[in-house]
């Protein structure tokens, strides 16, 4: 599928949607954090954070990240920082070949790495037998799921996002669609975000975490 993963939004209440600055809750962690799901040392991510354009992996992923005292890994935000550019405009530089290459160096890389990982939106489809082994191996996949209601305002019209060219709507639900089955496969666990602040998400996530322990 062609198309440009999204950029990394900060932490919101909304998950996938912009701010200008962390969401107080990031700040009051002791107040927020459930108490059974603590942070484990260790050479592989605690959890990783699946899903569409929109369905706040990078928002969730800072604010878990957060909570649990663990860094946060985004493969979008990974190679925007190597490369000096946006991710949509590295994808229009290198074409999507070359593209989908570095991002599979990217997950392979974060994959190795302790924390929380959020994997771009089309990283999954690549990326699926090493998240296999990474299940296999106890690992827990959360697959964060959105509406196209609500993901559409999130994603935004003003992002150098594939679903703002052509027709937004009719490529974000393609793009989801064609992704769907790749999520599903590698998932321990769906959360829908679509009627759910971060801080419920969140929650859910490390309930989850817990829950696979």
């Amino acid at each position: 599928m062609t198309g440009t993963p999204e950029p990394a939004p900060p932490a919101t209440t909304d998950p996938g949607e912009p701010a200008s600055a962390p969401h107080p809750a990031a700040t009051t962690a002791s107040e927020s954090e459930p108490a059974a799901t603590t942070a484990r040392p260790g050479t592989r991510p605690l959890l990783v954070l699946v899903g569409p354009p929109g369905s706040g992996k990078s928002t969730v992923g800072a604010l878990v990240a957060e909570w649990l005292g663990v860094a946060l890994t985004d493969t979008d935000a990974l190679l925007a920082e190597r490369a000096g550019r946006g991710v949509g405009e590295l994808f229009v530089d290198v074409g999507e070949e070359r593209f989908r290459d570095l991002e599979d160096a990217a997950v392979a890389e974060a994959l190795t790495a302790p924390g929380v990982l959020a994997l771009g939106s089309g990283a999954v489809e690549h990326a699926a037998p090493a998240l296999a082994r990474y299940r296999a191996d106890g690992g827990t996949v959360v697959f964060l799921d959105v509406s196209l209601a609500a993901g559409m305002p999130r994603v935004g019209l003003n992002a150098p996002r594939s679903v703002t060219l052509g027709s937004p709507r009719a490529l974000f639900s393609s793009m989801a669609a064609q992704r769907r089955p790749a999520y599903e496969a590698v998932a321990t666990t769906m959360i829908d975000t679509s009627d759910r602040t971060v801080e419920q998400v969140a929650e859910a996530v490390l309930a989850a975490l817990s829950a696979a322990d």
